[in-house]
């Protein structure tokens, strides 16, 4: 059993990489034409057509290096008996989480009306999360025997939805201009799977479980079925009974202002994302029960002989995944708040050149439970009209951060590449990071008009 759960915690840890947090290089990148998605307010020279833009981010609050220990010039696991258990167990949190999301650009056009600027764009967006507790890691390093652990506060979570937005900033004069986007969210697929109480005891002769868990699970395309005792069978789907509506809408609103007090100096605020969704559930369940069983210690030397171990084996695991069955509930509907982010920014283009910029950025994305903060200072160097890069290292929720960034123009293209992380480095000969970290990949392409 000790074994399974380091396997899972290890495996929790692969998954992850960073966070769901706005491209904080279109302040310094002047040449980018989806800088509105950064601050609505901020305005481009002229019309484009995005060709499309791809981001992947994630995030998670702990690393490998919370589970891998180095010992007498080798490398030994959290369960090694070298480590104890505070200098493991005092490494975690007390909810240790994972979340990403994946947005992708179908199009985007842009154009300009006297000191208006219109914007209309889709978008495919996903999100997902996972929380695993402390006490998980707890039961792998302390054992069994006489112990309880409260394992409430699990859950996995996702959704993907079609955003469709339109934009609108307006310039009062070359020091002030403010913006705005309205975006509509159709919802495709959503899951939430929340664990409220898990509370697990073992005894010398006894292991007793006590749950109670939530699933909601929505699909536009198919139905999930029952079994004659109401359970549902997560493998038995059905396309006659599917919901044929879309499976969410919702609305949500970027505001930002733009202030020039003096040439060369821009100051920047922005909310994006404020907003909610209204989701139907179709296929609701719950777990709730409570089993307790007496697991194969009392095996007697003839069952073992007659081979019947296996049999005994069979018997625990349906004991313990019976408490586990989903049956179905009702139908269920939910208001959902989007993660939403607030973006400060300033930046100063030196007066003796002004291809070279300084500044600093603030970000905070607001998860529940994986709110997430940083700051970061910037530099940037935009040359030619065609050419800009920039740089930036700073400090978030998990230690610090870097960033790197540049936008190249050839004729009328337009392409962008980004790239996040935090410090730390990996685990040799993978991707697996040591540190906590905040990782964001940008890469996208525009056509000017």
């Amino acid at each position: 059993m000790k074994k399974i759960l380091f396997a899972l915690s290890i495996l929790f840890v692969a998954a992850s990489a960073a966070g769901a947090q706005s491209f904080q290089q279109a302040l310094f990148l002047d040449g980018y034409r989806l800088g509105y998605r950064y601050n609505p307010a901020l305005q481009n020279e002229s019309g484009f057509l995005s060709v499309g833009q791809w981001e992947s981010q994630l995030r998670n609050n702990i690393g490998a290096a919370s589970f891998l220990y180095p010992r007498d010039g080798e490398v030994v696991t959290a369960l090694h008996s070298s480590v104890s258990s505070g200098e493991f167990l005092g490494s975690l949190k007390d909810d240790n989480y994972l979340c990403g999301n994946i947005d992708f650009n179908l199009f985007s056009y842009g154009w300009r009306r006297d000191n208006a600027y219109h914007t209309i764009e889709a978008n495919v967006r996903s999100v997902y999360s996972a929380s695993i507790p402390k006490e998980i890691f707890a039961i792998a390093k302390l054992g069994t025997a006489e112990m309880g652990y409260d394992l409430g506060g699990m859950g996995l979570a996702g959704n993907a939805i079609v955003e469709l937005a339109y934009g609108y900033s307006y310039k009062f004069s070359d020091a002030f201009s403010v913006g705005a986007r309205a975006k509509l969210l159709v919802g495709v697929e959503s899951l939430r799977y929340n664990v409220s109480r898990l509370d697990m005891y073992f005894s010398e002769d006894e292991y007793t479980a006590d749950l109670e868990a939530d699933l909601d699970l929505t699909s536009r395309w198919s139905k999930i079925r029952t079994n004659e005792e109401g359970y549902l069978n997560l493998l038995d789907l059905s396309a006659k009974d599917r919901w044929r509506l879309p499976s969410g809408a919702g609305l949500s609103l970027d505001l930002g202002v733009v202030a020039t007090p003096f040439e060369g100096f821009t100051l920047s605020a922005s909310l994006l994302d404020f907003g909610g969704m209204f989701w139907y559930y179709g296929n609701a369940a719950r777990s709730q029960g409570k089993t307790s069983f007496t697991g194969v210690k009392n095996l007697t030397l003839e069952e073992i002989q007659s081979k019947n171990i296996m049999g005994q084996f069979e018997n625990v695991k349906d004991d313990f995944l019976g408490s586990l069955r989903l049956k179905s509930v009702d139908k269920r509907t939910a208001l959902e708040f989007i993660p939403f982010n607030a973006n400060l920014g300033i930046k100063y283009e030196m007066p003796f050149y002004k291809a070279l910029a300084v500044g600093a950025t603030g970000n905070y994305v607001s998860m529940k439970r994986m709110s997430y903060y940083e700051v970061r200072g910037a530099l940037a160097w935009n040359p030619w009209n065609w050419l800009g890069v920039t740089a930036n290292a700073g400090t978030g929720s998990h230690g610090p951060v870097w960033g790197a960034a540049a936008n190249v123009a050839l004729k009328r293209f337009r392409l962008t590449v980004g790239y996040c992380d935090g410090f730390g480095g990996t685990v040799p000969y993978s991707d697996i990071p040591l540190k906590a970290n905040n990782k964001m990949v940008t890469v996208g392409m525009t056509y000017d008009l």
